[in-house]
């Protein structure tokens, strides 16, 4: 669902409160309006309150987003380097290396959400297997090519091994919650701010509950980078990757 939607239906469901809130006799417009000084001091407080900790919060998720693409990025120009690179190996080593490479590929997008709780899938693992033994069967036949092939593959590794654990990390349950609660906290609020026109009221009102809710899912967007939500990170570097491949391949064929 995309943020627009989500913030649709959270309207619907906030002025249906906000109106029960704004015409009952209790909680009048008179009543609050009496009270506006107190209540507006009260209420830029806890603003202020949930301000810093949201700034914090997306400052920090924003961060570990971009670690995620960039190891996601970095691991697809490894893998787009070393199938380049292994055209100049013997020809039945490269035969292999390329469908190794390819298998791998295809392996990390079918396999794609399990990384998401930080799992190695044993499949993955047999391919990474296959390519260091093809690396293993150059340092017998083609040693001067070894230094540049291990030193790719060692970044492919390493980027690898920065994605899972970047995917897999989340935000702490008690920031979570003491955001979850502040955002709560937050939109019940606003409705008790005084304002005398009701219509004047729920523009406000609506508009700083609408605010709060939205930074809270961009929040738990930011946090779930792999789960489909309003955006998040996908496949695709990896498909278009196959889709070089096989324009590459074409080309070797062509010569």
């Amino acid at each position: 669902m995309t943020l627009l939607k989500k913030i649709f239906i959270f309207l619907i469901v906030f002025s249906l409160v906000f109106y029960f809130v704004r015409t009952n006799q209790e909680y009048s417009s008179r009543i609050l309006v009496l009270n506006i000084g107190g209540v507006a001091a009260l209420f830029g407080a806890v603003s202020t309150i949930f301000g810093i900790l949201a700034a914090f919060a997306i400052q920090k998720e924003w961060d570990a987003w971009n670690a995620l693409a960039d190891a996601v990025n970095g691991e697809v120009d490894s893998l787009e380097k070393l199938y380049l690179w292994s055209a100049h190996f013997p020809e039945k080593i490269k035969r292999s290396f390329h469908e190794n490479i390819k298998n791998y590929t295809a392996l990390v997008i079918a396999h794609w959400r399990s990384t998401e709780r930080g799992e190695k899938t044993s499949e993955i693992d047999d391919a990474l297997e296959a390519l260091n033994s093809d690396i293993y069967n150059i340092f017998s036949e083609a040693p001067e090519l070894m230094s540049t092939t291990f030193s790719l593959f060692s970044n492919l590794l390493q980027h690898r091994s920065n994605r899972i654990e970047d995917s897999s990390r989340r935000m702490p349950h008690i920031l979570k919650n003491t955001l979850q609660f502040a955002s709560f906290l937050l939109i019940l609020l606003s409705m008790f701010v005084g304002i005398n026109n009701i219509w004047l009221a729920f523009l406000f009102t609506a508009s700083i509950a609408s605010l709060a809710f939205s930074i809270f899912v961009v929040l738990i967007d930011l946090d779930n980078p792999l789960k489909p939500g309003s955006w998040h990170i996908t496949t695709k570097a990896y498909e278009n990757l196959l889709a070089r491949i096989g324009v590459y391949e074409n080309k070797y064929a062509a010569q």
